[in-house]
């Protein structure tokens, strides 16, 4: 009888033990539930509080005598109180620039978020401090075995329009350099931007950000980036049981170089998705 009575204790004790586990389990479900979040630009979240870490893949369509190029950006912050925030990203371009270069763009940037939000917004105002590097590889024949264009056709005695085609060569080499002073930003560069996110329902939100930077080549950049992002996280189950935050986002971006006599709007497309624990 006395064993009996132990092991009726020690099943009470037990069931009690997981009855207090799936309460609180629950109870964290039901905060977590609850949690309301505000899509921000570059593929992050206003959370209130937490991490949050984004990755985004995309297009740089530079000016129009330039090739596209494939690109890519990450982005980590945490959020230290439910007014201000910091994070680092880095934000790469690769590709055939034009027929002649190839180029790698890298950019890291730090940054701090100071935030005014509620339940449907967030606005915030950001200072950063960014570091570019640059590596552009010429094609030319010494790399590739081709000629360059001075060199595609040759000119006879008998040729009349020879002038006309050293004009042209002379154009297309113009052109050529002004796809070059796009990534003439080496080195470091500081900046301001202001941005924020809106929620339009459960599943919609709307993003934005105007930043400028200056680079120490002395070189200004003004870049506009508006988005839209979808709230995944209300159609997942698994992420609204274990995840502050999952956004999909699309951005489309537009950058103006000042300084270096460049004429035209570069533009990015980026898909990316968020997590936010």
């Amino acid at each position: 009888m006395r064993y009996l009575f132990l092991l009726i204790v020690l099943v009470f004790g037990l069931s009690v033990s997981f009855a207090a586990d799936g309460v609180d389990s629950l109870e964290s479900e039901n905060k977590l539930s609850e949690i309301s979040t505000v899509p921000l630009p570059g593929q992050t979240a206003y959370m209130e509080q937490g991490l949050s870490f984004g990755l985004g893949f995309g297009v740089y369509d530079p000016l129009d005598e330039c090739d596209c190029m494939g690109a890519w950006q990450a982005q980590l912050e945490y959020f230290y109180k439910d007014w201000i925030s910091g994070g680092v990203s880095a934000l790469f371009f690769g590709g055939d620039l034009d027929r002649d270069a190839m180029i790698v763009y890298q950019r890291y940037r730090l940054n701090v978020r100071f935030h005014m939000a509620s339940e449907e917004f967030d606005l915030y105002a950001s200072p950063l401090l960014g570091f570019e590097n640059t590596s552009i590889s010429a094609f030319r024949k010494q790399v590739r075995g081709k000629k360059t264009a001075s060199e595609q056709r040759q000119h006879y005695w008998w040729d009349d329009d020879a002038e006309d085609d050293e004009a042209d060569v002379d154009s297309v080499e113009v052109k050529n350099d002004d796809c070059q002073k796009l990534f003439t930003l080496d080195g470091f560069s500081i900046g301001l931007a202001l941005g924020g996110g809106y929620d339009l329902s459960d599943l919609f939100g709307l993003t934005g950000e105007v930043h400028v930077e200056y680079n120490f080549t002395k070189e200004f950049l003004l870049n506009v980036v508006p988005g839209v992002a979808f709230n995944l996280r209300e159609v997942w189950p698994w992420a609204k049981r274990t995840l502050r935050s999952t956004w999909i986002s699309f951005e489309v971006g537009a950058q103006k170089a000042f300084n270096k006599d460049i004429d035209g709007w570069s533009n990015t497309f980026f898909l990316g998705i968020q997590f936010g624990a």
